[in-house]
């Protein structure tokens, strides 16, 4: 039975798609939604000259992106929840692979949904992305890879 569906959520059209697919399976089987975003994690260069502004950089971008997710992530399970999903999220900083697989074991998910790449052109020509196959492979639920 499917209680938790977990979707990664970036704001592509992939995770988009995603995302409508989850919608339709959170309320065939009355179970909860839980979008998730992922602020990935980047270090500066810490030892060189220019380290003080990289890091400051670092901080200001860290926050905007934050300050955008969450916007548009609040704004997407509002709507969900319109539509009749049981919908929340949650925004973290981490690696994004392992930021999944973290907390779909945490939240005892019984379903992943997510997009298949977030890339598009010449590189959207990988069938599958390094994110969605890294899921795929570790996790400890069912992975529903959308196209």
């Amino acid at each position: 039975m499917i209680k938790n569906i977990l979707v990664p959520y970036d704001g592509s059209p992939l995770s988009k798609k995603a995302l409508e697919l989850a919608k339709d399976i959170s309320r065939n089987f009355n179970a909860d939604l839980k979008l998730f975003m992922v602020i990935p994690n980047y270090y500066p260069i810490s030892d060189s000259v220019f380290s003080g502004a990289a890091v400051m950089n670092y901080q200001r971008v860290v926050k905007s992106l934050t300050e955008q997710g969450e916007k548009e992530i609040q704004k997407i399970t509002e709507k969900c929840r319109e539509e009749g999903s049981k919908a929340s999220y949650k925004i973290v900083h981490d690696d994004i692979s392992n930021a999944i697989l973290k907390e779909a074991k945490r939240s005892k998910i019984d379903l992943i949904v997510m997009g298949s790449r977030r890339l598009t052109g010449i590189a959207s020509l990988q069938r599958l992305g390094s994110t969605a196959r890294h899921v795929s492979e570790h996790a400890k639920c069912p992975v529903t890879i959308v196209h």
